[in-house]
């Protein structure tokens, strides 16, 4: 009994004790926010002339623990980048070879689309005045497919044969930094209209969105 006492008394104690660390924790100050962006980029660093389409979605977290001033607030944010595919059509000509079914002269016409989707993760600030700065990095797939038809000519010029050659996909992951600067037009309490400019810092890629921001 003189050893049991004690001992219950101890471990009653060290169970107590980290509940009330618990109870004395608070929980973390944030608010949470969601936007979504229609979006168009500029292809032409990638050979494409056409622009790409498509659709952003950024979740995030302001950190109120962090003060910065009247209105101005720091977070963190999260986003999935979907964007449509482009393509293009390339056509050109060499001379034949035995293996070309001893054609004088071959025509390539080539098919080639580039599919871009990633997601994002980075630091916003926003300051009192609707504009807002974001840096972070952006992990994206880069997918080109090519489809090829050779058309064979023969020493008249008159096509004898065409093949369709089988498709191929080159497909790469990689990193880059990216910088944003936007502004936040207030409509409602908790509503945002979004403007911005994105710049992808490896691949001088830009991009232009507009869409809305909900912040609890």
């Amino acid at each position: 009994m003189k050893t049991t006492l004690p001992l219950t008394l101890a471990l009653t104690g060290a169970l107590i004790t980290p509940l009330h660390a618990e109870e004395e924790l608070a929980p973390p100050d944030v608010d949470f926010f969601v936007e979504a962006q229609v979006t168009k980029a500029d292809m032409e660093p990638y050979g494409f002339d056409e622009d790409a389409d498509g659709l952003t979605i950024n979740v995030g977290m302001w950190l109120n623990s962090i003060d910065l001033g009247e209105k101005s607030r720091l977070g963190l944010e999260a986003g999935f980048v979907n964007q449509s595919d482009v393509s293009k059509t390339r056509q050109f000509r060499r001379p034949g070879t035995p293996s070309d079914n001893n054609a004088d002269t071959v025509i390539f016409d080539q098919d080639i689309t580039l599919e871009m989707s990633g997601i994002t993760a980075g630091v916003v600030w926003q300051s009192p005045f609707w504009l807002y700065l974001k840096a972070g990095g952006y992990l994206y797939d880069r997918k080109v497919k090519q489809q090829q038809t050779r058309t064979l000519l023969d020493n008249t010029g008159t096509a004898f044969q065409t093949v369709n050659d089988a498709p191929e996909t080159d497909s790469v992951s990689e990193v880059s930094p990216y910088i944003t600067a936007g502004i936040a037009i207030p409509v409602l309490d908790n509503l945002s209209l979004t403007a911005q400019y994105q710049y992808l810092e490896s691949e001088n890629f830009s991009t232009v969105g507009f869409g809305l921001r909900y912040s609890n």
